[in-house]
């Protein structure tokens, strides 16, 4: 394919002007491409509820929400299969041409599922088609976020690699957001609007930021230090068997602070929908108050990267662990007491989650020799991401229900940020190190 014809080799450049040029564009294109994987992803798990009767048999109301939820897993399950195609095609052709192609995928895929028959006007073929292209946008998720995290981090200056490579989770975060503000918004339309055509306009708007993403990625240039690499010496044949012979600690570092990292995220945001829903409080309002939530993670972020290129990434994140461990349970236990104490309490925790989105992935690429970074940071980062997104809202709910304790999904944000806290004790910092 043209996409992945080579580049000619450059020699490394200096920092200059032109390199902070190049270093910037690396860093729109990846909080653009993020936020379309974040939007894309997101918006399927708050329409869950509109899209069950959709796509599979009506007659019993609780097995379609089962098996559309089921379809959002088995999303997160194929992203580290995304993670070992596209690391191979990103550690051997290169993070441009590989990132050109996932968010393509990813952007056509969602679209395409705003387009989709109904259950009602094919039948069995609707929830297999929603299901083959939930796989495929899963598949180039997979390859994306990791992807551009590792171009924005090669991309950077060493004393800059921090702030700039936290614009890879704010895109993210933006994205989640706009996923949440656009349900927010179709969830007012009239009548039946939101069953009939307000969910495909949902999916469908992922088409202008596709448009909006291609045209930053292919102004891009590739990473500097892929074109030393592949002037120097030919690319690995097998970068994963790279990765499990010589860096199987750091795959396994970077997977148990991903957990960490999403599970205590998604238990002060996403999940909180279910939660107020459970405590009585309209949806409408749990979709707002989640917006807010997650917005507001994004406004520290790139403080927090700026402050990890002086102060190391690993003290960002202690403290970002440590600040669930501290607010989680008495933001719980303010809930279903006094709902603004509760709301700002969540929205504290949410600014530490946003301290640990922002430098995480950075220090992710530094886990990694350039010969196979691709491949090890996407792979450990959806491996995290199968556990910690998966289990979190399962475990959440099968903790309420059997313990009858309202505030028990609180219990496991404390364990989740012990176990994210006590692997950053054995994680190298080298924020100060050239990649």
């Amino acid at each position: 394919m043209a996409i992945f014809e080579s580049e000619p080799p450059v020699q490394p450049r200096s920092f200059s002007v032109e390199r902070a040029s190049v270093a910037r564009r690396a860093g729109i294109s990846a909080a653009v491409g993020t936020g379309i994987e974040f939007f894309d992803f997101t918006i399927y798990a708050y329409l869950a509820t509109t899209i069950a009767p959709l796509f599979f048999a009506a007659h019993d109301q609780m097995v379609g929400l089962l098996a559309t939820l089921g379809v959002y897993a088995i999303g997160y399950i194929a992203r580290p299969l995304g993670a070992v195609i596209f690391g191979r095609l990103g550690d051997q052709r290169g993070r441009r041409p590989t990132l050109l192609l996932t968010v393509t995928l990813m952007g056509v895929a969602t679209a395409l599922t705003g387009l989709l028959p109904t259950y009602a006007t094919i039948g069995v073929a609707a929830p297999i088609l929603l299901t083959v292209l939930r796989i495929g946008q899963s598949i180039a998720a997979g390859g994306e976020i990791g992807g551009a995290a590792v171009l924005v981090a090669e991309s950077a200056p060493r004393k800059r690699r921090g702030i700039l490579g936290s614009s890879t989770s704010l895109g993210a975060t933006i994205g989640a957001t706009l996923a949440a503000l656009v349900v927010g918004v179709v969830s007012l339309l009239p009548g039946h609007a939101l069953a009939t055509w307000g969910w495909r306009a949902t999916f469908l708007i992922s088409v202008p930021l596709l448009i909006v993403c291609l045209i930053y990625r292919l102004r891009v240039e590739e990473s500097p230090i892929f074109q030393q690499m592949v002037a120097e010496h030919t690319p690995v044949k097998a970068p994963v068997s790279g990765v499990l012979a010589r860096r199987k600690k750091g795959l396994l570092k970077v997977a148990l602070i991903t957990f960490a990292v999403t599970t205590t995220g998604k238990l002060s945001s996403l999940y909180l929908v279910v939660h107020f829903a459970e405590l009585g409080y309209p949806v409408s309002v749990s979709v707002w108050f989640a917006a807010s939530f997650t917005l507001a993670s994004a406004t520290v972020m790139v403080y927090a990267g700026h402050l990890s290129d002086q102060w190391g990434r690993r003290r960002i994140m202690t403290i970002g662990f440590g600040g669930f461990i501290a607010l989680a349970i008495p933001a719980y236990l303010l809930m279903d007491v006094n709902l603004i104490a509760a709301a700002v309490l969540v929205l504290i925790l949410n600014l530490f989650h946003g301290l640990n989105l922002a430098v995480y992935f950075t220090a992710f690429a530094e886990q990694f020799p350039n010969e196979f970074r691709y491949t090890g940071v996407a792979l450990g980062y959806n491996l995290g991401s199968v556990i910690g997104g998966v289990a979190a809202s399962l475990v959440a709910t099968a903790l309420v229900a059997s313990t009858g304790i309202a505030i028990s999904p609180s219990f496991y944000i404390v364990f989740a940020a012990v176990i994210g806290l006590a692997t950053l004790g054995t994680l190298r910092d080298r924020s100060q190190a050239e990649l």
